[in-house]
């Protein structure tokens, strides 16, 4: 299991040069599957477009760097994928299904291997935090409208009581 805050900012190597070609920068999540589709590259230069790196083709997901075959495997013109960027829904609310904001949306859980995304942590406030630790939220009871507002499904809505 690994969080996505984990993932930001790791440095992603190629196996056959042995170099690094960059930093992680953002997650892109397909909600409608449940998986990680890829990452997104730090953007050094306003002017180039995204470079992403589709999740099946990691090799390694390690505790310090993600591991790719080759340069190959780096898709410098993935713009279109930019728009499934994890990062605009983190620091969001999130609402039961009866209209409560049950709290703050801090991170995304997820398998290592297959990408496979097991739910969210919640965040309650920095006391609730602090007196009972964050929670979390299976993703089969997460829903997204078309605003991207994460909607939960069968949650106790006094989660922080």
């Amino acid at each position: 299991m690994l969080k996505g805050q984990q993932i930001i900012g790791q440095k992603v190597m190629t196996l056959k040069e042995g170099k690094e070609i960059g930093r992680v920068e953002d997650l892109i999540v397909d909600t409608s599957e449940g998986y990680l589709k890829g990452i997104i590259l730090e953007n050094r230069s306003i002017l180039k477009n995204a470079r992403i790196i589709l999740w099946s083709h990691l090799i390694q997901a390690g505790r310090d760097a993600l591991i790719i075959s080759g340069q190959e495997d780096v898709l410098e013109e993935a713009n279109d994928l930019r728009d499934l960027s994890w990062q605009n829904k983190t620091g969001k609310n999130v609402f039961s299904v009866t209209g409560a904001d049950i709290g703050t949306m801090k991170d995304l859980v997820f398998e290592r291997s297959t990408g496979k995304i097991l739910g969210i942590e919640l965040s309650g406030g920095f006391w609730a935090d602090l007196n009972q630790g964050r929670k979390m939220i299976p993703w089969p009871q997460i829903q997204l409208n078309q605003k991207d507002v994460l909607i939960v499904d069968q949650v106790n809505e006094d989660l922080w009581s």
